[in-house]
């Protein structure tokens, strides 16, 4: 019986599987993606993509890429003495697909050069290996050509992944110092391109509504929105300033922000419920006190949140919310991350919610937070 070195959900090691559950998992480990071209022997060129490309040895310069045996082009590059990996850019994605089809018209309309040796060279591409074919390995229902890199190029442009059948886009993992937690907007915007394919993630995985708030210039910002697969009934934009003590994510900014920050706008909302409010409204907040409770309870939770939540001209029903905070190197808070669901179905104790504390944690933790730099004002 064949054993796959892994394990499953559950933590249980995988011993039977079909090559579809192979070819699933081998699906996880992210790649980048190539156009392999070269010339046959009647001149005409040739391209096909590939996520098999590898690197093997630096001396001598020597990388490995794979083809089925089956493949109609197969007959061409075993035999080709020359080739060219194109490592694509994020924005070419249509070059991807157009070489993945066997097709006599592929380089029609397609901007390229060509190689010393005649090769295709594909314009706009991160880098390029001009290769000559130095050995081949029989691999199963592959073979394993391994070659010799005779010249490079490199764009510097963002490349482009994929992972599980889906193309990816590519974000630095680098985490932000304390030095560089001094300038906020270097620490912010750093947050904020980490924080997006995660919390994209977080709402494919739990198919709840999730969105990204910063501290803007009039207050707590959503600046980005990821509807589940049942859309609320909202108008929720990207700008919306929500409310520090009727939002999730509001709450968290007064818990956490600096006071003098905070504070202004803290007094200007209490000022605008005694104008609003009746005498017999059940609201909590009627003096500084009830907040300074309040955000003291949201700071022990780590978490803001609000119930049956109805704001005029945004949601036509009740909506429950949650959101986490994300701190950066020095323990300030740089943005929030929020679940969103109809009351009627999504609750505080929502199983979702510990997978978004989860994701709000470990981002604080790539961008260089430690618990003792927590700032409480």
């Amino acid at each position: 019986m064949n054993e796959l070195a892994g394990t499953g959900a559950a933590g249980s090691t995988v011993t039977e599987f079909s090559s579809v559950d192979f070819r699933r998992c081998l699906g996880e480990f992210i790649t980048g993606v190539t156009v392999i071209t070269t010339v046959g022997p009647d001149g005409r060129r040739y391209g096909m993509t590939a996520n098999s490309f590898s690197s093997v040895s630096l001396d001598p310069p020597l990388i490995l890429w794979s083809l089925r045996l089956n493949a109609s082009s197969f007959p061409i590059y075993s035999t080709a003495d020359h080739f060219v990996v194109n490592i694509l850019a994020e924005d070419q994605i249509g070059l991807s697909q157009r070489f993945a089809k066997s097709n006599v018209e592929q380089f029609e309309g397609v901007s390229h050069t060509t190689s010393a040796n005649g090769i295709p060279l594909l314009d706009g591409c991160v880098a390029q290996l001009e290769c000559r074919r130095e050995a081949t390995y029989p691999g199963g229902d592959h073979v394993v050509f391994l070659g010799r890199v005779l010249r490079i190029r490199n764009s510097g442009r963002q490349p482009l992944a994929f992972r599980s059948g889906k193309y990816q886009v590519v974000h630095a993992h680098e985490p932000v110092s304390p030095g560089d937690a001094d300038q906020a907007n270097v620490a912010t915007l750093s947050a904020i391109h980490a924080a997006r394919p995660l919390t994209d993630e977080l709402g494919r995985e739990t198919d709840r509504t999730v969105g990204i708030s910063v501290w803007g210039n009039m207050g707590p910002t959503m600046i980005w929105w990821r509807e589940s697969s049942r859309p609320l009934r909202t108008s929720v934009r990207c700008g919306l300033v929500v409310s520090l003590l009727g939002s999730s994510t509001g709450a968290l900014f007064a818990a956490f922000a600096p006071r003098e920050v905070t504070g202004p706008l803290l007094d200007q909302e209490l000022e605008q419920q005694k104008r609003t409010e009746g005498p017999e409204d059940g609201r909590r907040f009627r003096t500084r006190d009830d907040v300074e409770k309040y955000l003291r309870e949201v700071r022990a939770r780590g978490l803001g949140t609000v119930t049956n939540a109805m704001t005029p001209g945004v949601n036509e029903h009740p909506v429950t919310a949650v959101a986490a905070p994300v701190f950066d190197a020095k323990g300030d808070i740089v943005l929030a991350i929020a679940m969103l669901g109809d009351t009627k179905e999504f609750r505080v104790d929502d199983g979702a919610i510990e997978r978004l504390r989860s994701v709000a944690a470990g981002l604080s933790m790539r961008l260089g937070y430690k618990a003792e730099y927590q700032r409480h004002r």
